[in-house]
């Protein structure tokens, strides 16, 4: 489905220089967006701009490490700048630093340490906050405007694997909803997008980390290790991908969904509910 309503808009995607940043990236520019993508992976952010640059659409590369409120403002700056204006926000930035702690699979919740916890806040959590914090007062200037922040299906999950990062995907879910009552008086939309299971670049380097510790499994590409462990468990029994995501996006920012705010969705094909 295309949404005609985002024709001219400027839209900022964090983590937009691949995997499932790109497939947002991508369904937003189809439906008219032109777009601003910051990512700390700058040479992947222009490749993915000129991409989206073929199409018709503006757009711009920022590169940025979202962890540091100087190099936020500095990006936003950059943006306001370029475009003139910021009328969309999607928080995408996020991923688990240190996969080696993936394989641990028998380490207590409490044993997890502080650096792994540290490395989890900053690049789920943090990045949303400052983003956020950088790109409001422009949108409540204007009194219009969307948020969305994504999160992960591991949110509402009890995982002792992914704990750390779970905590801070749910925290993303939390903060959205507080966020979008503190900016309804201002016409200024905020909802919360929780991806399934997809064989993104983050997957790929988990999934190496998490066979190492599961008997049979020591010698799966990561791709075998997806496809073998992650799809059966999915009620639908199919993988979910980059452009469901980004088509989910697309809806939350579009006129459409205008009287929408606060919520979260699921793209899981149907995992939420087993």
């Amino acid at each position: 489905m295309k949404f005609t309503t985002l024709e001219n808009k400027v839209a900022i995607v964090t983590g937009g220089a691949q995997g499932l940043g790109k497939g947002i990236v991508d369904c937003l520019a189809r439906d008219g967006a032109d777009i601003a993508i910051v990512d700390i992976n700058g040479d992947g952010a222009r490749k993915a701009a000129d991409e989206v640059k073929a199409t018709g659409r503006k757009t711009l590369a920022v590169e940025a490490d979202l962890t540091r409120n100087d190099q936020v403002e500095r990006a936003v700056k950059e943006v306001l700048d370029f475009f003139g204006g910021i009328d969309i926000l999607v928080n995408n930035a996020g991923g688990y630093p240190g996969m080696s702690s993936l394989s641990e699979r028998g380490m207590r919740i409490a044993d997890r340490g502080e650096d792994e916890w540290d490395g989890c806040y900053d690049i789920n959590l943090k990045t949303t906050v400052l983003m956020c914090r950088a790109v409001i007062p422009h949108l409540v200037a204007r009194k219009s405007g969307k948020i969305v922040n994504i999160s992960s299906a591991s949110a509402t999950s009890p995982s002792g694997t992914l704990v750390c990062y779970a905590t801070m995907k749910a925290g993303i879910v939390h903060y959205s909803r507080m966020l979008s009552r503190d900016l309804a008086g201002d016409n200024i939309n905020v909802n919360c997008v929780l991806p399934g299971i997809i064989f993104t670049p983050l997957w790929e380097r988990g999934g190496a980390e998490l066979s190492k510790n599961i008997p049979g499994a020591e010698n799966w590409t990561p791709r075998e290790f997806f496809e073998k462990t992650l799809v059966p468990g999915v009620p639908l029994g199919r993988e979910q991908t980059a452009e469901d995501i980004g088509n989910a996006v697309a809806f939350f920012v579009s006129e459409e969904a205008k009287n929408i705010t606060g919520q979260s969705m699921n793209v899981d094909g149907g995992m939420s509910f087993v």
